[in-house]
């Protein structure tokens, strides 16, 4: 019997120490032993405890992604810890990480264990506590997690958002090193506006060779521009590009200075006189003709109303002549022409001059157009044109059985599920009706037919459609 107890007492003492060689805690970093998958030797590894996450992965990219499947639909009741990461629920997180990056398989096998931040973690992380779920995660919270630490170099401070860092004012990030360089200021400079470099000060300009600050050397006659890098001519004064100075602006009798100050223009009432190299001279009285006036510019002239501009044989305007307004005419809203009166049309000679005004003769069925210079059929009627394409009159539209006028009223259609009828000169005739096959619908115009899905259009051998087989 004692022998019996000692066993028994063997055993428990060996399991007790079997399972003390495993973590306490379910969620815990596995060895993986070496295995064949697929004919391909895997070698003994570690991996992370699973859950929802891929991101907590030793071996995650953020091509994968960040969760499972069983973040957006779990299938059975998991855990809280199902949806923490491992970091956070593996007290040797880091631990097995080391071994993973180390390339050992187990804690036997592990060295000597080095300082380990997870390459991405989450602003946000769900925290489960639901008892039961059929799809998503439902019950739970979203707790902040802590982030990533930001090492922060000399002469730089966090940013606004605590993500990053950006260099104080006076220096510059450089990219190579990922640290922050002094702004070397040269004289005559100031840092600018966001502080990682520099602008010349008000009458300096930046050379871009030397990286200095050069003066501005302002020529006489001439202040500093808006920006203080350049020179400008003072009003009255023009830039001659060749010397580099400012030459004073020689304004003609009747004339004044224009608006930049650099040049000028003609007073009200004269226009500018060029030489045969079309440069500018001076300044002409503008002679304006007997019932004309100043044009608004007041450098030229226009007739008034009821009168029309004179040419000479060069087209040079000469003056001015009376519009003369034929009978049942008006005279035209710009002064210059007349246009017949509603009812009237306007007449030709042979040359195309307008010569007058004759009279509209609207035909039984047809009514006087919008615009008062010529007539349409009513609805219901057709215009009939003569051998010459002259409009002649109405005829009534005829419109056969199944069918319907048209919504302009001067032609018809055939109505749903009837086709047009063509005489042997494509005349329309009449409508006859669409004959829908087998396996076919009527179009949702009504004027044709189609073969339904899984079935194709089949045709004689004049291309006509016959009907619909199976694809």
């Amino acid at each position: 019997m004692r022998r019996v107890i000692l066993k028994f007492s063997t055993f428990l003492l060996l399991v007790l120490v079997v399972f003390s060689a495993f973590p306490a805690d379910s969620f815990a970093y596995v060895s993986v032993k070496g295995h064949f998958r697929n004919g391909t030797y895997v070698a003994p590894h570690v991996r992370s405890s699973p859950n929802a996450f891929k991101f907590d992965n030793y071996s995650w990219t953020p091509s994968q992604g960040l969760y499972n499947k069983s973040y957006y639909a779990p299938t059975k009741n998991y855990s809280s810890d199902w949806y923490t990461p491992s970091y956070i629920t593996d007290p040797d997180y880091y631990l097995g990480k080391s071994l993973y990056e180390s390339g050992q398989s187990g804690i036997s096998s592990y060295t000597a264990p080095k300082t380990i931040t997870p390459t991405y973690v989450p602003s946000y992380v769900p925290s489960y506590s639901g008892t039961g779920v059929s799809s998503g995660i439902s019950g739970g919270s979203v707790l902040p997690q802590n982030t990533q630490t930001v090492v922060v170099p000399p002469n730089a401070q966090l940013n606004y958002s605590g993500t990053g860092w950006t260099c104080n004012n006076g220096y510059k990030k450089n990219y190579s090193t990922n640290s922050c360089d002094p702004v070397n200021v040269p004289s005559n400079a100031s840092l600018n506006y966001s502080g990682d470099g520099w602008v010349c000060n008000n009458g300096f300009k930046k050379n871009y060779t030397t990286s200095q600050c050069d003066p501005v050397i302002v020529p006489q006659n001439a202040s500093l521009n808006y920006s203080g890098d350049g020179w400008i001519c003072n009003n009255g004064y023009k830039k001659n590009y060749t010397t580099n100075q400012c030459d004073f602006v020689t304004v003609p009798q009747n004339a004044g200075l224009n608006y930049s100050g650099d040049g000028w223009y003609c007073n009200n009432g004269y226009k500018t006189k060029y030489d045969s190299n079309f440069n500018k001279i001076g300044c002409e009285q503008v002679i304006i003709p007997p019932n004309a006036s100043l044009s608004y510019s007041g450098s030229d002239w226009y007739c008034n109303s009821g009168y029309k501009t004179k040419f000479d044989s060069n087209f040079n305007k000469i003056g001015c002549e009376q519009v003369t307004v034929p009978p049942n005419a008006s005279l035209s809203y710009s002064g210059s022409d007349w246009s017949c009166n509603s009812g009237y049309k306007t007449k030709f000679d042979n040359s195309f001059n307008k010569v007058g005004c004759e009279q509209i003769i609207v035909p039984a069925n047809a009514s006087l157009s919008s615009y008062g210079s010529d007539w349409y059929c009513n609805s219901g009627y057709k215009t009939k044109f003569d051998n010459s394409f002259n409009k002649v009159g109405c005829e009534q539209i005829i419109v056969p059985a199944n069918a319907s006028l048209s919504s302009y009223g001067s032609d018809w259609y055939c109505n749903s599920g009837y086709k047009t009828k063509f005489d042997s000169s494509y005349n329309k005739v009449g409508c006859e009706q669409i004959i829908v096959p087998a396996n076919a619908t009527l179009s949702s115009y009504g004027s044709d037919w189609y073969c339904n899905d899984g079935y194709k259009t089949t045709y004689d051998n004049y291309f006509n459609k016959v009907g619909c087989t199976p694809q």
